[in-house]
C-alpha cells in the first residue's frame, strides 16, 4: 500500500504505535477499531483528519494499568 502524501504521516504513525503499545492493543485490535469506525483495515488508508482523530482517541483512552490503579 502506498504511503499517503501528507508530510507528517510518519510522525502520526509513530505516535499511534506508541499509544497502541501503551494501551496494550494488538495489531488485530487496532484493525478492528479501524474497521468499526473508519471502514478500513490500515492506518495507511486513513485521511489526515481521520489519522489525527484516531491518535486523539488513543491518547484520550486510559491505559489498562492506570484504569486498574484508579479502582484501588
Amino acid at each position: 500500500m502506498q504511503k499517503p502524501p501528507y508530510p507528517n504521516f510518519d510522525d502520526l504513525i509513530n505516535k499511534t504505535d506508541v499509544e497502541m503499545q501503551r494501551l496494550g492493543w494488538t495489531v488485530e485490535q487496532g484493525r478492528e477499531h479501524l474497521m468499526k469506525f473508519y471502514s478500513v483495515r490500515s492506518r495507511y488508508s486513513l485521511s489526515l483528519d481521520q489519522l489525527e482523530n484516531f491518535l486523539l482517541y488513543l491518547q484520550l483512552t486510559d491505559s489498562p494499568s492506570s484504569d486498574a490503579q484508579s479502582q484501588l
